[in-house]
């Protein structure tokens, strides 16, 4: 039994060819070969450090697209009057911004730009927390995201020389400028939360730098495409084709022909109606015969 069954491949029909070479040992499909592994290593790293919502993102500004988590932080982080665990949301939050670096690489982004930009957000989302009601009196100062990715532990001002600085050259760093202007819409405050009038110096700060962003980056073309032309219809018209005595000939044949089927339909209706009156009138002429011979 074991020797049939070491064995039983010898009962295997081989067909050959005229030359007497056996089949070949390649795939049965037209599919294409198995992909090639080069860095493969490096390639599975980067997907499982991006996130599944980062994979796929459609913006004129790739910082803004990679820095959108950290908005969102940002915006939940205002929002939210509960308390929470400093080295869980310190551990997800310097993610957040590892992830952003990552996706701003992909996209292509300047390490300069870059750079800039990180440390932007970091005090961004420094502030968030600080400012909640729980954060005023927490530790966060101390595991600050500023503090551990640019070693510095208070932006709020530098934050501003930046934004002075970015805009001589506007060109150059349009794409900053706009995430900047984001984190002022947001509600990012920096030096000017402890000014007297610094709410009112922050709107004016902000308006400038959206008429800035407006010159440089007009509005979006409402049309799907401006250059689309349908098909013509190249069918000829019928009013040159026809005459104008045909239409003239056949609207008079089809309003005769209207006139005739009303006036018959009329006719029809009137006898029927007009059918019990008739038999009355006999009925009194009979009657009033009648009289007239009695009194004879």
């Amino acid at each position: 039994m074991i020797k049939d069954m070491e064995f039983c491949q010898d009962d295997k029909t081989v067909l050959l060819d005229r030359q007497g070479h056996g089949p070949a040992q390649g795939p049965l499909t037209d599919s294409a070969a198995p992909p090639r592994f080069e860095q493969l290593e490096e390639r599975m790293v980067y997907s499982a450090q991006r996130g599944p919502a980062a994979s796929f993102s459609i913006s004129l500004n790739p910082l803004v697209a990679a820095a959108s988590c950290l908005l969102s932080e940002v915006v939940r982080l205002k929002r939210n009057a509960v308390s929470e665990d400093l080295p869980s949301l310190n551990k997800r939050l310097s993610l957040a911004v590892e992830n952003f670096s990552i996706s701003a690489q992909h996209n292509s982004v300047e390490a300069s730009h870059l750079s800039t930009a990180r440390y932007v957000l970091c005090t961004v989302v420094d502030e968030a927390v600080v400012t909640t009601a729980w954060g005023k009196e927490s530790e966060w100062s101390q595991m600050s995201l500023l503090s551990k990715f640019h070693n510095e532990t208070s932006g709020g001002e530098k934050f501003f020389h930046l934004l002075v600085s970015l805009s001589k050259n506007p060109v150059k760093h349009l794409l900053i400028l706009e995430l900047m202007y984001l984190c002022l819409s947001l509600g990012f405050e920096g030096k000017y939360r402890i000014q007297s009038r610094g709410l009112m110096e922050l709107e004016e700060l902000r308006d400038a730098l959206y008429r800035q962003i407006r010159h440089l980056r007009p509005d979006v073309p409402r049309e799907l495409s401006t250059h689309l032309q349908g098909i013509r219809d190249q069918r000829k018209d019928w009013v040159r084709i026809v005459p104008w005595w045909t239409v003239v000939v056949i609207t008079a044949v089809c309003m005769a022909v209207m006139y005739s089927g009303f006036a018959w339909v009329l006719s029809e209706q009137r006898t029927t109606v007009l059918q019990p009156f008739q038999q009355l009138d006999q009925a009194a002429l009979e009657l009033q015969s009648q009289r007239l011979n009695r009194g004879a």
